[in-house]
C-alpha cells in the first residue's frame, strides 16, 4: 500500500532526508529514509504524502494526497474557488516542504456539493510513476523541519 521507489544515491552521494525529487515532467515527490549508498523516494501517489499546491488559473492553494489506489487527489479548496478542468496544480512552496512552481498535474474532474465546506478535484499527475527510469533530487533546497513545532500532547 506504500508507493516508494528506491535510487541509488545515498548519504555519501550528499542525500538528505526530505529532499524533493523531480523529472522533466514534473515532482515525483521527496527522500524518505537514506543510507550510505541508497535512499528511499515517498512518491506523491502515497497514501501518506500531502503536498501544499496552488492552482495556476485562479492561484488559489490547497493541498494534494496521494491513496491507496494511486490517485492524487485535491483537496481544500474553499466553495468559492472556480475549479475548472484542466488546470495546471503546481506546489505553492508553503510548509516548506517542497520549493514553489513545480508541476504537479492537471485537474480532471472537481467534485463538489452543497453541504461541505471544501471541494475537491481528480489530478491526473503529469509524471508517469509506471515508467520512472531515472529522477533528479534537487540538493539545494533546504526542506524546514516543523517537528518542534508540533505540539506533544500531555498525559
Amino acid at each position: 500500500f506504500l508507493q516508494y521507489v528506491i535510487i541509488d544515491k545515498g548519504s555519501d552521494d550528499n542525500i538528505y532526508k526530505g529532499m524533493p525529487v523531480v523529472t522533466e515532467q514534473g515532482l515525483v515527490g521527496n527522500i524518505d529514509a537514506v543510507t550510505a549508498t541508497a535512499a528511499r523516494v515517498q512518491l506523491i501517489t502515497d497514501q501518506g504524502s500531502v503536498v501544499n499546491v496552488k492552482l495556476q488559473e485562479t492561484s488559489a492553494e490547497a493541498q494534494t494526497r496521494g491513496s491507496v489506489t494511486g490517485d492524487i487527489t485535491l483537496e481544500m479548496v474553499s466553495q468559492g474557488i472556480d475549479i475548472v478542468e484542466g488546470d495546471l496544480v503546481f506546489t505553492s512552496g508553503l510548509g516548506g516542504s517542497y520549493p514553489p512552481e513545480l508541476l504537479i498535474g492537471q485537474v480532471v474532474s472537481i467534485e463538489t456539493g452543497e453541504n461541505i465546506l471544501f471541494q475537491s478535484a481528480v489530478i491526473q499527475p503529469s509524471v508517469d510513476f509506471s515508467s520512472l527510469q531515472a529522477v533528479l533530487v534537487i540538493t539545494n533546497f533546504q526542506a524546514v523541519d516543523i517537528e518542534p513545532l508540533i505540539p506533544v500532547p500531555q498525559p
